[in-house]
């Protein structure tokens, strides 16, 4: 399976920490005018050159004007490009200044909700042990009572032994 290169790889590395062949081609795919302006300029250029020494002079000139106006079209071009991006780099910070405020949020409502559950769970707690407490008294009541039935048998069954 073959990968297109996109725009928007190594998108996340920071463009000082790149060879200079990797900066060429990030800034080319950033602004791919300019590459082809500047190719477009280097073979009027020549082509020119080859005219004057072949003597063509109206050739000559007239590959240099086509140097001139891609060169100025290439020029309109960087420009462009340099407002278009640093424009969508705006929006790009801007979007990530979104998604970091986003995450500080979901963050904040974890951390609510989690303190949320820690209540829950103390309060649980706590009405577990007033529930300990409170079978532990009926526990022992039950036992107090359990002796004075016994104490109340043993003298019932002592009485009746002596009217006997």
């Amino acid at each position: 399976m073959s990968h297109i290169p996109s725009s928007f790889d190594n998108a996340d590395q920071d463009v000082d920490n790149m060879t200079f062949y990797e900066k060429m081609i990030y800034h080319c795919k950033q602004q791919p005018l300019v590459p082809l302006g500047t190719l477009a300029t280097t073979v009027a250029v020549i082509l020119a050159a080859q005219n004057v020494r072949s003597g063509n002079k109206r050739k000559a000139q007239k590959y240099f004007r086509w140097r001139v106006g891609l060169q100025g079209a290439t020029l309109v071009a960087l420009v462009a490009g340099s407002f278009i991006y640093g424009t969508s780099q705006k929006e790009r910070k801007s979007k990530e200044d979104e998604l970091r405020e986003k995450a500080k949020l979901r963050e904040n409502l974890w951390i609510q909700e989690l303190e949320r559950r820690d209540q829950e769970t103390q309060q649980r707690k706590l009405r577990a042990e007033l529930a300990r407490a409170k079978a532990q008294a009926l526990k022992t009541e039950s036992e107090n009572l359990q002796l004075e039935i016994e104490k109340l048998a043993s003298k019932a069954a002592s009485g009746s032994d002596k009217r006997a």
